[in-house]
């Protein structure tokens, strides 16, 4: 005769909540690794209508009015869709579990260990989650507006899409945390850790981090309008693209960021606080560094910081020779004659404005090219003979320096040729005097208007 074995019915809902009010109900912390507690209804609400008129509810926390789930291994539970709202899960471990749109709304859960839990599009508005650990958990789009989590650990954590609407983040860990798109409007970040984060798009819209930590975060096309930033450290992070707008950065860090193509206008910064160079320039993606400084340049006119814009200005220049080289060698490794004439061009020009003013920008160079110039032409006055003395007992051609040196002066800085007793004949040497006079032209020229910048400035 053969026996017939029967699998056991799966426990209804309302079973699974009556297993586990037993085991809450019991002094010692309940112990349920592994539990399926997916789409199980533990709210206030729902415990209230369990308990019975005239009788205490072990089950029931005293503290939250919710479930006593104090010291609780839920590790590895089922929570999806489960509600466990006001539930006192206070140095509960709930590592590994899987609680995908679970809510939370209103818990304790300090101190309580999540790590490399699932609970992606999860609840936890008005949590009470000091030092809560969430480390290597997947949070995507999860909400924790109005939280307490002081000095939390999400570290490593998936939080895109993360809502953390003017929660209690003080000294909150979330280095390496990988955070597209998360919203901290009005959030309190002081002091917190957000270091070698990916924080692109996110919204720091009024949030608060003094003294925050960001260093080699990705902050690309952030927004921090009406942000504090006192003394927050942005070393070597990727601002790009980002809303900056009239904050106050004078007493940030902010040595190797990058800012092409940021949003800066009343921005309030220093040169010295770049450490010398934009975090593009540092690793040699000179286009990028040429915008970065662009937008520097635009931001220190706006607050009249002419001597910080004119810096920002003959650093953008810079980069654009910088890249002009970098496209020559190109072009020369891939033999496109074409592209390298251009290229090496640009970069020739370039490198002798720069030279010859500083991009405009340097009186004392211009009078250092009229020096040298001067010097050049009475050599070649010399080595031509073109230089006679028209009276007196020396007359004739002069190889005197200081001769020399007289007429290639005062010809460099007149009109016309100087009538001091000297006189050039030959024709390679008129041909001198009308170069020299000419070159002397263009640099008187471009020496008033240099000074013309420098006076209105």
């Amino acid at each position: 005769m053969t026996q017939t074995t029967h699998a056991a019915a799966p426990a209804t809902p309302e079973q699974r909540l009556r297993d586990l009010l037993g085991k809450a109900g019991t002094p010692t912390p309940v112990a349920a690794r592994g539990l399926d507690l997916a789409r199980l209804d533990c709210s206030r609400d729902t415990l209230a209508a369990q308990a019975t008129e005239g009788e205490p509810a072990p089950w029931r926390d005293a503290e939250s009015g919710g479930l006593a789930l104090v010291g609780a291994d839920l590790s590895r539970a089922r929570l999806d869709d489960a509600d466990l709202g006001g539930a006192n899960l206070r140095r509960a471990t709930l590592a590994g579990a899987v609680g995908r749109s679970a809510r939370f709304a209103g818990a304790i859960l300090e101190e309580a260990d999540l790590t490399e839990t699932d609970l992606s599009g999860a609840d936890f508005s008005g949590i009470v989650a000091g030092q809560i650990r969430l480390s290597r958990a997947m949070m995507e789009d999860a909400r924790f507006g109005g939280a307490a989590m002081r000095f939390a650990d999400l570290s490593e954590g998936l939080l895109d899409g993360a809502d953390f609407t003017r929660a209690d983040l003080w000294g909150t860990d979330f280095t390496g945390a990988d955070a597209d798109d998360t919203v901290f409007r009005e959030a309190r970040l002081d002091e917190a850790k957000l270091g070698d984060a990916n924080l692109t798009h996110a919204d720091f819209e009024g949030a608060s981090l003094a003294k925050a930590v960001l260093a080699g975060s990705r902050l690309r096309g952030a927004s921090f309008t009406g942000a504090k930033l006192d003394g927050a450290d942005f070393s070597g992070a990727d601002l790009s693209d980002t809303n900056l707008v009239r904050l106050n950065l004078a007493t940030c860090q902010l040595r190797h960021a990058r800012f092409s193509g940021a949003w800066l206008n009343g921005t309030r910064m220093h040169v010295e606080q770049l450490g010398g160079a934009v975090g593009e320039e540092v690793d040699g993606a000179y286009a990028a560094a040429q915008a970065s400084y662009l937008a520097l340049e635009q931001n220190w006119k706006s607050i009249g910081d002419q001597d910080a814009a004119s810096w920002a200005y003959k650093r953008g220049r810079r980069m654009g020779r910088h890249h002009a080289g970098v496209q020559a060698s190109s072009a020369w490794s891939a033999r496109d004659w074409q592209a390298f004439a251009r290229h090496g061009y640009r970069w020739i020009a370039d490198r002798f404005v720069e030279w010859l003013c500083d991009y405009g920008e340097s009186l004392s160079r211009i009078a250092r090219a009229f020096a040298l110039l001067i010097g050049v032409f009475a050599v070649l006055y010399g080595m031509t003979g073109g230089l006679i003395i028209l009276e007196g007992p020396e007359a004739g051609p002069t190889y005197n320096p200081l001769d020399l040196m007289s007429y290639s002066a005062l010809n460099m800085m007149t009109a016309n040729p100087p009538e001091i007793g000297l006189k050039p004949t030959g024709r390679v040497t008129n041909l001198l005097v009308g170069l020299e006079g000419a070159v002397g032209i263009i640099l008187m020229g471009l020496f008033g208007f240099v000074l013309g910048n420098r006076l209105r400035r």
